[in-house]
């Protein structure tokens, strides 16, 4: 299914059942296409709290959540059986659900997050991390690709819960939620008073984590 063709209008004053919605999609009738993305859409800006990402993430996630709802529903892996709607499980057999179509599309919408949350903080921290320590010095320590990932992320994960909240509020909107300094600023504006003030304590925060992580990574030097 191409999602373009489904318009963002809605017939407000024709509703579907949730069963309708499965027979609709699995006919390709294009009115409730229609009906059920407008609806689906609506739903899920009401609902979906998450304020990480821009909008045009969100219509990214709403967009993969809903194909991998529709895709469900054409290929009857979810389907109507009796009078009840039923999605297939692992084993190949069927049973009831137990919640709505909006609430299932919801579930999606959250796995879609949390995968896009996990890209962008393995980038930012891979960005932190480079502005800590140089990777000669931990390919000096670790031996492979895989070791210098999963022990780049622990050590910084660590050596951060070691520093102060104040130095973890700013590292995190700064280099996890990606914030410059003026949002930042804005954000703390109880704690720091000037634009100036900010870069020098995201400062003074790295090179406390600088020594923190150096001082972590002369601990694994030694004990190899």
């Amino acid at each position: 299914m191409k999602l373009s063709i489904l318009s963002k209008t809605s017939r407000r004053n024709a509703g579907y059942s949730d069963m309708e919605v499965v027979a609709g999609l699995q006919c390709h009738d294009r009115k409730t296409e229609e009906w059920f993305y407008s609806v689906a859409r609506e739903y899920f800006y009401r609902h979906f709290n998450e304020i990480f990402f821009s909008h045009d993430q969100r219509q990214e996630i709403f967009q993969a959540s809903f194909l991998k709802l529709w895709t469900e529903i054409d290929n009857r892996r979810i389907c109507i059986i009796g009078q009840s709607i039923s999605r297939q499980q692992r084993d190949g057999t069927y049973s009831p659900m137990t919640c709505s179509l909006t609430t299932f599309l919801m579930a999606f919408a959250k796995n879609e997050y949390r995968e896009l949350l996990r890209s962008a903080r393995e980038v930012s921290m891979a960005e932190l991390f480079d502005n800590i320590q140089g990777q000669d010095d931990v390919r000096a320590v670790f031996d492979t690709e895989d070791d210098i990932q999963e022990q780049r992320q622990r050590i910084i994960d660590e050596c951060i819960q070691q520093i102060s909240p104040a130095c973890i509020e700013i590292l995190t909107l700064f280099y996890y939620k990606r914030k410059s300094l003026d949002e930042i600023l804005e954000i703390r504006k109880e704690q720091n008073t000037s634009k100036n003030g900010l870069k020098t304590a995201k400062n003074k925060c790295m090179n406390t984590l600088r020594l923190r992580v150096a001082a972590e990574m002369q601990r694994y030097d030694m004990a190899m």
